[in-house]
């Protein structure tokens, strides 16, 4: 084979790779429209515990990009020679990890080349009953005592500590409270370089937050995910398809951005399936685009729709379906003399269904869903 034909059958190669990524937790090709989180607890690492981002907390609805952003702050972390512990509330006796995460890194503090980054995966992995030898003579160290030890370690280094703990709604209480006297102690009170970024979704204000326990939580800086911009959500579209060696018509791009919302998770299963669509030529036009969408549509229903109904109380059930009734934008009125109930009570749980993600505001008194299969959905249910 010539060299121009190997040339051409790598360039073809390359363009068969779906350069979209529609797995959650997974950074996608292109991070628009996030570059101001970025920045803040990149210059928050750099200035140090006194900074008001030293500690945050990234909130926002399911898809939105939570998760990726605590991959950005680990590697932002992992640039400036920090040690990182990545831990997720969903496993079970997350301090208990947390401390043997502090313990492992603590005992490779001396080799020439130590593991930086020690996952709550990555100790699960190796067996949660994993046991160091502290440095300690009474053999025990609890987490603050194993944090602070690295916190020490990590401020004679002239480096830093970063704990990130994803899907902070689902800790234990006990958990969530033995985690933020740690931190706020050594952090707070005694400035050492232990940065916190929690990743959490909204209904974190109406649960965990609620606690009068909970201040130092409370007080973190917070980073709020809405929406991206329609001109972040085309850059976000079009610039893995270039990179990729395909094409988009102009039609289609316009028809993906619309039909995205901004949420972040569903512009890469909107990317995903376009590109599916477009094979083997890989110029999107509208009808790839239109096709894409119905099988994104489908993607979001099982992997978000009914995760999120799963979740939900009898009465928020109750006002989504009195919603779908309507073809269009609800009004808060009509829903509640639908439920029976007054225009008050019907408010709290427009709040609670607002704060959840599930629905949004459309205008005075009127809402809308976020996600638009829910409709459909639910009348196929009544």
């Amino acid at each position: 084979m010539g060299l121009s034909a190997v040339m051409n059958t790598d360039r073809a190669a390359a363009a068969a790779r779906n350069p979209f990524l529609p797995t959650f937790g997974t950074s996608p090709p292109v991070l628009a429209g996030r570059d101001d989180v970025v920045a803040r607890f990149g210059r928050a690492f750099e200035r140090g515990p006194t900074h008001p981002d030293f500690t945050m907390l990234i909130t926002g609805v399911r898809g939105s990009g939570k998760t990726v952003l605590l991959n950005e702050a680990e590697d932002a972390a992992l640039r400036l020679g920090w040690r990182v512990i990545s831990m997720s509330a969903s496993v079970r006796r997350l301090c208990r990890l947390t401390t043997n995460a502090a313990l492992q890194h603590l005992e490779h503090a001396g080799d020439a080349t130590p593991p930086l980054r020690i996952s709550s995966v990555s100790l699960l992995g190796a067996g949660v009953e994993w046991a160091p030898q502290p440095p300690d003579p009474r053999g025990e160290f609890d987490l603050r005592s194993a944090i602070t030890s690295l916190a020490a370690l990590a401020a004679d280094s002239d480096t830093g500590l970063l704990v990130t703990v994803d899907e902070l709604q689902a800790v234990a209480l006990e958990e969530a409270t033995e985690l933020a006297v740690t931190v706020q102690h050594v952090t707070r009170r005694e400035l050492l370089p232990v940065a916190f970024v929690g990743a959490a979704l909204p209904e974190i204000d109406e649960a965990l937050l609620a606690d009068r326990g909970m201040t130092f939580f409370q007080r973190c800086a917070r980073a709020r995910l809405t929406p991206l911009r329609p001109y972040h959500t085309a850059a976000a579209l079009s610039e893995p398809i270039r990179r990729a060696g395909g094409r988009i018509d102009d039609e289609a791009l316009d028809h993906l951005v619309g039909t995205s919302c901004g949420h972040p998770f569903t512009i890469q299963l909107l990317g995903y399936h376009s590109w599916e669509m477009a094979a083997p030529a890989f110029h999107i036009n509208a009808t790839h685009a239109a096709a894409g969408a119905l099988e994104a549509d489908y993607a979001l229903l099982e992997q978000i729709v009914k995760p999120i109904w799963t979740g939900l109380s009898d009465m928020d059930r109750a006002f989504l379906s009195a919603m779908a009734l309507d073809e269009a934008d609800s009004e808060i009125n009509l829903v509640a003399w639908r439920l029976g109930r007054s225009a008050n009570y019907a408010q709290t749980y427009r709040r609670r269904l607002i704060d959840a993600g599930v629905i949004e505001p459309a205008g005075r008194g009127k809402v809308r869903f976020s996600y638009q299969q829910m409709r459909p959905w639910l009348r196929s249910q009544q």
